[in-house]
C-alpha cells in the first residue's frame, strides 16, 4: 500500500505513515528502497495485526470470562513478558476494586487495591494515560525487578476500573507501541464483556417474562379461584347453619349428647376450614402492598389450609416456629405464592410415608423460613423437559426472593429429601 503526499512526487511507505515518526532522523531523507530497519519494522507491524486478527476471531464466540481472560493473557505475553495481571472494576461505591473473576485471589489484586486507597490512581485517571509503578516485593540491592504496568478503563463520564500487569519491563523498556498495542487488545475484550453482559441480561429478562407469564396465568387461577369461592362458601354455610342449630335443639331432647357433640365439633371444623378458604381468596384478590409481616402467623394460616392435601399425599408435618421473630417487610400474598410453589417441589409416592418440616429462624439480621422434605426434589435443570413445573416453580420462588431482597437455597440429602431455604434480609437497600 503506498500513501501519495499532496503536491510531490516523492512516496512514503506505508510501514512509516503508520509508526511513531520520532524515530526517524528528520534530517535524513528518506528513500523508496527498504532498508534492514524498515523490513524489521514492516514485520513488526505485520505481526501485530496479524495477531490481532486472530485474537479477535478467538474470542468473536467465546462466552465464559475465564476462558476469555485466560486468551486475553496469552496475546498480552505475545507483545510484553506478563507474570500476573489482572482486569478489576470498582464496585458501586468507587471505593472497591473487584477482579472481574470475584474468586481470584492473586497478590496483585490485593497491591491495586492498596494503590487505589493510596490515591495512586487519581493521576492516571486525569491524565488517561498508563502508569508503571514498581514492585515493592521484588526490591532487592539492584532495585525492583518487576513492575506494575497499568491502564485505567473508563468513559468521557466514569471511572470503571484497571487493567494491571506485573512485568520485567521498567517505563523506559516498554515503547509506546506496546502500549498501544495492550490498549487495542483491552478494547477488543472490554467490548466482548459488554457484550456477553447485554446477552446475559437478555436472557434473564427472557426467562423473568416466562415467569411472569406463568406467574400471571397462576394470579389469573386464583383470582378465579376466590370468585368462585364466594358462592361456593355461600352454598356450604347456609345447609352448615341449619344443621348446627338442628343439632343444638336435638342435644336439649335427645339422650345421644356425645355423637350430637361429635356432630357439632365436625361442624367447627368445616367452618374454620372455610374461615382460612375466605381469608386466603380474599388476601390474592386484593392489591399488593408491602407491610410488616409476622411470618409465623402467615405461614401457620397457609399451613392448615393445605394439611388435609399434605395428609392425603401420605406425607407427616411438624411446625418448628421460633417465638418472637420481628417482622419482615413483604405482604401475606407473596409468602402465599412462595408455599404454593415451594410445596409444588414437593412429590410423594402415596404408597410410602413421607415427612415435612417447616421451621423459622432468626439468624444474623435474617429471618430464615426452611422446609424440610424426606422427599427428593427432581432434577432442576433447566434443559431437562420434563421438570418444566419444577423449574418454574423455582423460578417463581427466585423472582419473589428478588422482591425481598432475599434468596432461595437448595440442597439435596445424600441418600433422600431436600431442604428448601428462604433467606429475608431485615436490612434493605434504601429505595428512591
Amino acid at each position: 500500500m503506498i500513501l501519495h503526499k499532496e503536491n510531490t512526487l516523492r512516496a512514503e511507505p506505508f510501514y512509516k505513515s503508520i509508526s511513531d515518526i520520532s524515530i526517524y532522523d528528520d534530517e535524513v531523507d528518506v528513500q523508496l528502497e527498504y532498508g534492514s530497519n524498515e523490513l524489521k519494522m514492516l514485520e513488526k507491524y505485520s505481526y501485530f495485526i496479524q495477531n490481532l486478527i486472530s485474537f479477535e476471531q478467538d474470542i468473536k464466540n467465546e462466552v465464559n470470562v475465564k476462558i476469555l481472560m485466560t486468551k486475553f493473557l496469552r496475546y498480552l505475553k505475545g507483545i510484553i513478558p506478563v507474570k500476573e495481571f489482572a482486569l478489576l472494576f470498582y464496585d458501586e461505591f468507587k471505593k472497591v476494586l473487584i477482579p472481574i473473576d470475584e474468586e481470584e485471589e492473586a497478590r496483585v489484586v490485593k497491591t491495586m487495591n492498596h494503590f487505589n486507597q493510596e490515591g495512586i490512581f487519581r493521576e492516571l485517571f486525569i491524565d488517561k494515560t498508563t502508569i508503571t509503578v514498581p514492585d515493592l516485593e521484588s526490591y532487592n540491592s539492584d532495585g525492583p525487578k518487576l513492575f506494575y504496568l497499568i491502564l485505567p478503563v473508563y468513559d468521557e463520564k466514569k471511572n470503571y476500573g484497571i487493567l494491571s500487569l506485573l512485568t520485567s519491563l521498567d517505563q523506559n523498556s516498554i515503547t509506546e507501541l506496546e502500549k498501544k498495542s495492550i490498549n487495542i487488545y483491552l478494547n477488543l475484550v472490554l467490548g466482548k464483556l459488554e457484550k456477553m453482559k447485554l446477552t446475559e441480561k437478555l436472557n434473564e429478562t427472557y426467562e423473568e417474562l416466562q415467569t411472569y407469564q406463568a406467574k400471571l396465568s397462576n394470579d389469573f387461577r386464583l383470582s378465579a379461584i376466590g370468585e368462585m369461592t364466594e358462592g361456593i362458601v355461600e352454598d356450604i354455610i347456609t345447609p352448615l347453619q341449619v344443621i348446627s342449630s338442628n343439632v343444638d335443639i336435638m342435644k336439649n331432647e335427645s339422650e345421644s349428647k356425645i355423637e350430637l357433640s361429635q356432630i357439632k365439633s365436625q361442624i367447627k371444623k368445616i367452618n374454620n376450614v372455610i374461615g382460612r378458604l375466605v381469608k386466603f381468596a380474599d388476601i390474592n384478590q386484593k392489591d399488593v402492598k408491602i407491610q410488616p409481616c409476622n411470618i409465623n402467623n402467615i405461614v401457620n394460616d397457609y399451613f392448615y389450609l393445605v394439611k388435609s392435601t399434605l395428609e392425603n399425599a401420605n406425607l407427616e408435618y411438624i411446625l418448628d416456629f421460633e417465638s418472637d421473630l420481628p417482622p419482615i417487610l413483604s405482604h401475606p400474598n407473596y409468602i402465599y405464592q412462595l408455599m404454593t410453589n415451594l410445596f409444588s417441589l414437593i412429590k410423594n409416592n402415596k404408597g410410602n410415608k413421607g415427612g415435612v418440616i417447616i421451621q423459622t429462624r432468626y439468624k444474623e439480621d435474617n429471618v430464615i423460613l426452611r422446609v424440610i422434605s424426606t422427599n427428593k426434589i427432581s432434577s432442576l435443570d433447566k434443559n431437562d423437559g420434563n421438570n418444566t413445573q419444577q423449574n418454574l416453580s423455582v423460578s417463581i420462588i427466585k423472582n419473589l426472593m428478588k422482591k425481598h431482597e432475599g434468596k432461595l437455597e437448595i440442597g439435596s440429602f445424600e441418600n433422600n429429601g431436600a431442604a428448601l431455604v428462604m433467606i429475608f434480609p431485615l436490612k434493605r437497600k434504601i429505595r428512591k
